[in-house]
């Protein structure tokens, strides 16, 4: 008899729970920082810099008509996949939870209601949607009234993000928040976590920045080395254009990352990244680039016109890549064998140093071979997962074979340069037993066969130049490589 009073309680028990919960006033869920961990507006704001880029002027023009209906100029001229959002999965689970138990669960967004809807729509989980339309931006005292005028002073619970929540959540009978950080209310009410606590952005803006890609800066200090011009003034002028280039490699990462963050959200590894995942918001992201680009340009400025000339020469390259040429097939392998050379003459600008002939023409076959070693990793990886073709870029997987082979020839070719430079009356000029130069043939065959070998079995990472910078074999190469010169110069 005890045991079936147990078991009766226990059926009644998930009922109790659904009853108390459809009892429950609504729950109100914020979109933009809440739901996603990204802002719709810069969301859209980046497809139609990637979409329409022509038509940037227009932008201006719509400011003026004010903030909602720039909203809605924006929201009608672009196409949004809700499905590549970054959602708050923790908060999704909540949603669903309360949803289950018969709970009403409503989306309240300053987002304009054509991509409220389609988010709505895609999640399946909102009964109402209350979104910026009609010339209201529903955000802070307008969503609090609107809220207000529909369930009555405290009767809905609240779920922001922001201090722009602050007037909601004073309306609401329970604040939630996903910040890491309580708000203190007007009646000393304070909020209460909920979803996964968003985390200071300084750090996810450095990771961004991609310091560790800084390591294909050291281009720049090629032409002093290969000239023997060991000089401490020299020096100091590459190192400053390593700072120039650096800074400016972190502008083009930004601004890549910002236009590729729903191509990347699709991606096995890249969704990682802080753009993509939501740890650092566009609204920062996008400001940052330009100044970060306006930095390298100045540093140029006051110190060498001719480095300054190589230095926007390799930003609006990047630009150009990042906005286009970089969808198109085998332009942006060109392009990216084209940008690592540019750091070269950006050391002999720096340096008034001429790089020869052989240093440019090994230079640009090696950074090519580099170059279709990522892209060849990225189709293995591809294929590896069952797809058949890249988000964003010109190419399918039955591409990483045609791809392989241009590579394996690009690497083989550079060979073939060394092999002529070693010849060469420069090698003769500079170096007092150049024989030992020939030990660095066998070497370089050694490391760049084994790259694609390892890369065929689909060992490599999709960045060969990282990969290289850990892989101890390769270091050792390098080494060996560094030695040998040395040796041949004394």
């Amino acid at each position: 008899m005890l045991k079936q009073k147990k078991q009766q309680l226990h059926q009644e028990a998930p009922r109790q729970r659904a009853a108390l919960a459809a009892d429950d006033p609504p729950l109100v869920i914020d979109l933009d920082g809440t739901l996603i961990y990204s802002d719709l507006l810069w969301e859209a704001l980046v497809l139609f810099l990637k979409t329409q880029f022509l038509r940037l002027w227009l932008l201006p023009l719509w400011l003026l008509e004010g903030k909602a209906a720039f909203k809605e100029r924006i929201a009608a001229a672009i196409e949004l996949d809700p499905a590549a959002l970054p959602y708050d999965r923790r908060l999704l689970a909540m949603i669903e939870e309360e949803r289950s138990q018969g709970r009403v669960v409503v989306l309240a967004t300053g987002t304009p209601r054509r991509l409220a809807d389609a988010v709505a729509r895609h999640l399946g989980l909102f009964d109402s949607v209350l979104a910026t339309g009609d010339g209201v931006n529903l955000t802070s005292h307008n969503k609090a009234r609107a809220l207000v005028e529909r369930y009555g002073d405290k009767g809905f619970d609240y779920v922001g993000n922001s201090r722009a929540d602050l007037a909601v959540w004073q309306a609401s009978r329970t604040a939630y928040s996903v910040s890491a950080r309580r708000f203190t209310l007007a009646d000393r009410r304070s909020t209460t976590q909920a979803g996964s606590p968003r985390m200071p952005v300084a750090r996810a803006l450095l990771k961004a920045m991609r310091p560790r890609q800084w390591l294909k800066n050291t281009l720049v200090f090629v032409p002093m080395l290969a000239a023997h011009a060991l000089r401490p003034n020299l020096l100091l002028d590459s190192l400053i254009a390593f700072v120039a280039f650096s800074l400016c490699a972190s502008s083009a990462y930004l601004l890549n990352d910002a236009l590729d963050a729903q191509d990347d959200r699709a991606h096995p590894t890249k969704h990682k990244r802080p753009i993509a995942s939501g740890a650092l918001p566009l609204a920062l992201a996008l400001p940052a680039s330009p100044v970060l680009a306006l930095a390298a340009i100045a540093l140029c400025a006051w110190t060498n016109p001719m480095l300054l000339m190589v230095v926007v020469v390799y930003f609006a390259s990047t630009l150009a890549y990042s906005v286009y040429l970089k969808r198109l097939l085998m332009v942006d392998i060109v392009t990216l064998a084209i940008l690592y050379s540019l750091r070269v003459l950006g050391g002999s600008a720096a340096t008034a140093v001429a790089p020869s002939f052989w240093l440019l023409a090994f230079s640009f076959f090696i950074f090519l071979s580099l170059a279709l070693l990522k892209r060849h990793s990225e189709l293995l990886n591809l294929h590896r997962d069952g797809k058949d073709k890249t988000r964003g870029r010109g190419y399918t997987t039955a591409d990483k074979t045609p791809i392989g082979i241009m590579g394996v020839n690009s690497a083989f070719v550079s060979v073939l340069v060394f092999m002529l430079y070693f010849n060469s009356q420069n090698v003769l000029d500079l170096y007092r037993s150049p024989e030992l130069l020939l030990g660095i043939l066998p070497l370089l065959v050694f490391w760049l066969g084994r790259l694609w070998t390892l890369s065929f079995r689909g060992q490599v990472n999709e960045d060969p130049v990282l990969y290289v910078s850990k892989d101890k074999v390769s270091l050792a190469v390098l080494v060996l490589c560094a030695l040998l010169v040395a040796a041949a110069a004394l």
